[in-house]
């Protein structure tokens, strides 16, 4: 990938992009909540559910979804490395959302959304680790949690691409360390 200015220009799109904070639009729309004041205290679909109820949490999931699948999805690159790194800006502005005092959500919405538009089978089959293990302990951060452990892994026996492999792995551990508290509250449990 050469660096050159209209690479530039598309990570500060991407991250621009990445920085809408959904969950601050549904709750200035609906009238609902402030979920920086309640509940985890997190701008991300779980805590609008929780703290605003189902149609906030949904329609925060769905912003924040489509923030990371469309840019993707409609993206004129044909190397599957390159736009795994055009959706890191993505996730980067989804954490540290220049509208939101450089504050955000954890990232597992807006990464659903990029790594379905990479590649379907791959994003497939993480939201259906995701589902798999909520329907049987009804927490999402477990898993979220585990749907990126399992990432690489997947990545690593479906894509061919080694760059793109190491890239999963990145992307997992931005994930999981931005699930610390809630891995240290379930191994406290």
């Amino acid at each position: 990938m050469e660096l050159d200015f209209t690479a530039f220009l598309f990570f500060i799109a991407f991250y621009l992009i990445g920085s809408i904070p959904f969950a601050l639009i549904v709750y200035k729309f609906m009238s609902t909540t402030d979920p920086r004041k309640s509940g985890s205290m997190n701008p991300g679909a779980t805590n609008m559910y929780r703290v605003a109820g189902p149609l906030p949490g949904v329609l925060t999931f769905l912003g924040d979804f489509l923030k990371g699948f469309i840019p993707i999805y409609f993206l004129i690159e044909q190397n599957l490395t390159v736009a795994y790194t055009y959706s890191l800006f993505l996730l980067l502005g989804h954490m540290f959302s220049v509208f939101n005092n450089f504050k955000g959500g954890k990232g597992v919405a807006t990464s659903f959304g990029f790594i379905l538009a990479l590649d379907f089978q791959i994003g497939l089959i993480i939201l259906m680790t995701w589902a798999f293990i909520f329907m049987l302990k009804r927490i999402s951060g477990l898993s979220a949690i585990v749907s990126f452990i399992f990432l690489p892994l997947i990545t690593f026996f479906i894509s061919n691409d080694h760059l793109f492999f190491l890239i999963s792995i990145f992307h997992s551990i931005v994930i999981l360390l931005n699930h610390q508290k809630n891995i240290r509250e379930m191994l406290e449990r």
